[in-house]
């Protein structure tokens, strides 16, 4: 990729914004995050973009496709971690996501060139949105932050794995298609629980990424802890 140069602010570009409140994994959006990203959207439109509503078009498969993607990655720690990081590396004390999200990709192993060409496709379709679109604007999860310990390394792995999934909603779009993008901060709840939003652009424009947080950030300060 060409270098992207000094990023100083935002830029006086007129851009086409793909709203996408439809999570690419089905999980439903919370009041208080579509709120959010409905808002940081209608400040965009006040800059003098051009908001659209998006879809990811990536189809049903995505959720159980990345799936096994995910347990791929995690298979290959569970059984290569000592090539990457040496003889001292013992994979019984990975965590039990790790361990069995591994478990699920040996059941899933002959599944490996379909899913991947399945993934592939995913990451051609995120690609074409961008003929429409130059930025992607969504949540950057699907509801609020949850109680600690509901994310816990000891809730059982059928019931943590359906939770992130309802949760981390969006941002496998881009771990697939391996698009630039950034979260922000976009105000908190009533009871002061931050939400985010997230950006996505072609492969390469990290630069327009950067330009406009700096002109959301223009208006809508973010909240500082000493706040």
């Amino acid at each position: 990729m060409p270098p992207l140069g000094l990023v100083e602010g935002p830029a006086r570009r007129r851009l086409r914004v793909g709203l996408l409140l439809e999570s690419p994994t089905g999980a439903a959006v919370d009041a208080d995050t579509r709120d959010a990203v409905t808002a940081v959207a209608q400040l965009l439109a006040k800059q003098g973009h051009e908001v659209s509503e998006a879809h990811s078009g990536v189809g049903t498969r995505f959720v159980d496709d990345f799936l096994d993607y995910w347990g791929l990655l995690a298979f290959s720690v569970v059984t290569g971690g000592r090539l990457l990081h040496g003889r001292t590396f013992d994979p019984h004390r990975l965590d039990g996501l790790t361990h069995g999200l591994a478990d699920h990709y040996r059941r899933a192993l002959a599944r490996t060139p379909v899913f991947l060409h399945r993934l592939r496709r995913v990451a051609a379709t995120h690609a074409e949105l961008f003929t429409r679109h130059d930025v992607l604007l969504s949540p950057v999860l699907a509801h609020t932050p949850p109680e600690i310990g509901w994310l816990a390394p000891t809730v059982p792995i059928e019931q943590l794995t359906a939770r992130l999934l309802d949760y981390v909603a969006f941002t496998p779009l881009a771990n697939v298609a391996g698009a630039p993008a950034v979260a922000l901060p976009a105000g908190a709840t009533a009871g002061g629980l931050p939400v985010g939003v997230h950006l996505q652009t072609p492969v390469g424009d990290e630069r327009t990424l950067l330009e406009l947080a700096y002109a959301i950030e223009a208006d809508r300060p973010w909240r500082r802890i000493q706040d």
